[in-house]
Parts: structure tokens; C-alpha cells; sequence
């Protein structure tokens, strides 16, 4: 019998939540089909790390499980509540939060291709200025993303340039500080235990080894 962990049981508590302010958002016209949906997504993703674990692909760490559920509550309650227009510090916030869930995901990404592939020597600092380059980029390409949806479906995540400046400067701090920290975190408990306590299924690690040349 697999055994309930509590992160599983934030999940699941997440999920209803996100699902819950949905459908109690949308039943009294509080939203569109557009924050109706985005509040689903929300709650389906909330499951991910429990599907992820129970079919032995990944083992995410708690602490990531966390920052990503705090990221999608976040933007869940700021999309269907207008929580992103009536404080104007909200963006700020959701954008930092999910910038550092971000960067630690994409760390360990590369840490894994490190280890298990071998194919590239990729060590110390060279990986923190790798995601940092890689998350700015991200951050890019993210505001572009806004200014096309909202150019296409009437939306308002832009809402003026000082409002995408300020969401480029919290991107950039919280990514820079996450990599940092996450630097710190694997060079004490080596890569190779790092990776090894993500307990990959051997598909996953035949992926990642794979040359698709």
C-alpha cells in the first residue's frame, strides 16, 4: 500500500481550494470563461506532484512541491478574484514566487543532465549562471506572451510598462536568489545525492541520456 505523505495531502488541499473558489467565483458572474479555466488548470496542476510520485517518474522535493503550489494558489486567487487589479503589489508578488519555482525546477533539470547524462561537465557556478541566463530568457519571453494575449483575446496582464519593469525586476531577483540558494544546496549534499534522492524511473533516465542526433 503506497503511503500518504503530508505534501499529497497539500495537494489534494490545494486542489479543492483552487476548484472550490472556481466554481464559487463563477456561479456568482464573479469571472469569464477565461478566469473560469485558468482557475481549473490551476486545480489539475495542484495534482501533478502526486501522479509524478505514485508512477515512480519523479520524486519532487517537498520544498518544491511548496513553492509551486504557493505559485498557482497565488495566481489562481489573483485571476479569479481581480486580486491582480485591486493591489497593485499582487503581480509583484506572484511573479517572485513563481519565478523562484521556476528556477529550482530548472536547476535541478540541469543538474540531473549533469549527473546521469555526463556528457557535459557542468559543475559549480557555471550552473547557477546557466539558469540565470535561462530564467531571463523566460522572462522575456513571458511578457511577450502577455502582450500577445492580450493583444488577441482583450485581456489586461499588461498594464503598462511600468507594470512590466516591475515584473522583469522581480523575475530577475528571484531567480538570481533561488539559483543561489539551490547552488548552495546541492554543492552541500553533492549532485549525485541530489539527483539520486529524486529517485528517477529508468525510462526518464534513458530519456535523458538519449542522443537524438
Amino acid at each position: 500500500m503506497t503511503k500518504i505523505v503530508w505534501t499529497d495531502i497539500l495537494c489534494i488541499i490545494s486542489c479543492i481550494a483552487a476548484t472550490g473558489l472556481c466554481i464559487y467565483s463563477y456561479s456568482n458572474g464573479l469571472c469569464s470563461d477565461y478566469e473560469r479555466n485558468t482557475g481549473l488548470v490551476c486545480g489539475v496542476f495542484c495534482l501533478i506532484p502526486i501522479v509524478l510520485g505514485r508512477l515512480h517518474i519523479i520524486a519532487i522535493p517537498d520544498v518544491l512541491i511548496v513553492l509551486a503550489l504557493g505559485a498557482i494558489c497565488l495566481h489562481s486567487l489573483g485571476v479569479l478574484y481581480f486580486t491582480y487589479d485591486e493591489l497593485y503589489f499582487y503581480d509583484n508578488i506572484t511573479h517572485s514566487v513563481s519565478s523562484a519555482a521556476v528556477t529550482a525546477c530548472v536547476f535541478l533539470a540541469l543538474t540531473c543532465y549533469n549527473v546521469v547524462s555526463r556528457r557535459i561537465e557542468f559543475r559549480g557556478r557555471m550552473v547557477m549562471i546557466a539558469v540565470s541566463l535561462i530564467m531571463l530568457s523566460f522572462s522575456v519571453y513571458w511578457e511577450v506572451f502577455e502582450y500577445l494575449v492580450d493583444s488577441i483575446t482583450g485581456t489586461g496582464m499588461q498594464y503598462n510598462p511600468l507594470d512590466t519593469a516591475r515584473d522583469m525586476i522581480c523575475n530577475t531577483v528571484a531567480s538570481f536568489a533561488t539559483a543561489a540558494f539551490m547552488q548552495y544546496y546541492v554543492n552541500r549534499k553533492t549532485p549525485e545525492k541530489v539527483i539520486s534522492n529524486l529517485d528517477l524511473h529508468p525510462l526518464l533516465k534513458r530519456f535523458i541520456v538519449y542522443d537524438f542526433k
